[in-house]
């Protein structure tokens, strides 16, 4: 009980200082799937409540009623390369995929080791994604390296005709193409393109932050990238969470509020995280800084995540979950008024104790806005509110709860 008061009062202080409360819940996780083959993504088109779960060697599979389908949603794996770093990386769902039956995915390609990115369409009532319908968005040319590939791609709420698409600097160790800074190559960036048209390829959307500007891709949405891995939109704001994996000393997460119009340049390769990179680094005008990093002692590769806005945890609501693939850490925070940190919580013992999943690949939101985390050992963990027994006591007028804490029993 004592420590359901102690919650109270950080609540009361919390609100008396305009801040974010903390949980009012204790956190928990489920097992929903295991004996993946390296799953590296986890997504949804709006209001389904089927997970699609991506595998890095190239399939898409469905979680339906916590069982995962025997027939795959899509296969590209005799297309994808696998080395290293590549493979299936990427896959979003038109927003009006109920309709249009429109999808898109990123992946390396196994024979020029090019980045892909593709259209494919569902044909009506089919329970599968035939791959002749593919059609071709972009092809990115890639370095003779396997690492730094990024991937994700996505649609920003209230976006509907431009695909957002994010892009390693091409690999090897700091840059030594400076991709990341030279603004006539699209590695190390965010890309912005309308893919509203039928046929292949894609426009670029007029408010582009650098259309017209000599020597800039107008493709552009952002530079200065050096693996952003997992990033998201708020679907309640669209908001961009952009998470960086570091080189050598520091992880970063990056925060572009909607309505921001872009043009962002994030640092790399002069800057890891909001220091100069180690050996190369420096500095130049205008680089935005990272709204949280941290050091290697807490982790060594940043998998981002989600602002939580599903149906079922009390209180975290707003707060950005994300973790780290080496360290196997999941970690929480809120931000206050000003937009700044507070409340950073561990979540690691409470979700993914007892769970098995090792090496957190990516973390996953399905339609109905429930959070996942996803293990490359093939375990995906549902982020869930822990079941409590709660009573309410009147004590001098203050309602205090408290809980006898049970762990879920794990399915």
């Amino acid at each position: 009980m004592r420590g359901s008061v102690d919650l109270l009062r950080k609540a009361a202080a919390c609100a008396a200082l305009g801040l974010v409360a903390p949980l009012a819940q204790a956190l928990d996780g489920a097992v929903v799937a295991t004996g993946l083959n390296q799953p590296l993504y986890l997504t949804a088109p709006g209001g389904d409540g089927r997970q699609f779960i991506v595998e890095k060697g190239g399939l898409v599979k469905v979680l339906s009623g916590g069982v995962v389908q025997a027939s795959p949603f899509l296969d590209l794996s005799a297309q994808v390369g696998t080395s290293g770093e590549q493979g299936l990386l990427g896959l979003a769902f038109d927003p009006a995929f109920s309709t249009n039956g429109r999808l898109y995915v990123n992946y390396v390609d196994k024979a020029t080791s090019s980045t892909v990115v593709e259209r494919y369409t569902l044909a009506a009532g089919a329970q599968s994604v035939d791959t002749a319908s593919a059609q071709r968005i972009i092809t990115i040319d890639q370095p003779p390296y396997e690492n730094h590939k990024a991937g994700w791609i996505a649609f920003r709420p209230g976006d509907a005709n431009n695909l957002y698409i994010a892009t390693g600097d091409g690999g090897n160790g700091n840059d030594p193409q400076n991709n990341a800074q030279n603004p006539s190559s699209l590695l190390g960036k965010i890309l912005r393109l309308d893919v509203s048209g039928n046929g292949m390829g894609y426009a670029v959307p007029t408010s582009n932050p650098f259309v017209g500007q000599d020597d800039v891709r107008p493709e552009l949405w952002a530079l200065g990238l050096r693996n952003p891995w997992r990033n998201s939109f708020d679907r309640a704001t669209g908001d961009l969470w952009i998470a960086d994996v570091g080189q050598g000393a520091r992880e970063e997460i990056n925060l572009e509020r909607a309505g921001d119009p872009g043009g962002h340049n994030y640092g790399w390769r002069l800057r890891e995280g909001s220091i100069p990179t180690p050996g190369v680094g420096g500095s130049a005008p205008g680089l935005t800084d990272p709204i949280y990093e941290y050091t290697r002692d807490v982790g060594q590769s940043i998998t981002g995540g989600y602002v939580y806005r599903g149906p079922s945890i009390e209180g975290a609501d707003g707060r950005y979950f994300f973790g780290d693939f080496v360290a196997s850490k999941l970690f929480s925070f809120a931000l206050d008024a000003q937009g700044q940190v507070i409340d950073l919580r561990d979540d690691t013992a409470a979700v993914l104790g007892g769970t098995g999943l090792q090496g957190i690949s990516s973390l996953g939101e399905d339609g109905l806005g429930r959070l996942y985390v996803v293990g490359i050992n093939g375990v995906v963990v549902s982020l869930v509110p822990e079941p409590s027994n709660w009573a309410l006591v009147l004590a001098g007028g203050l309602a205090v709860a408290w809980s006898a804490r049970r762990r879920r029993p794990r399915v």
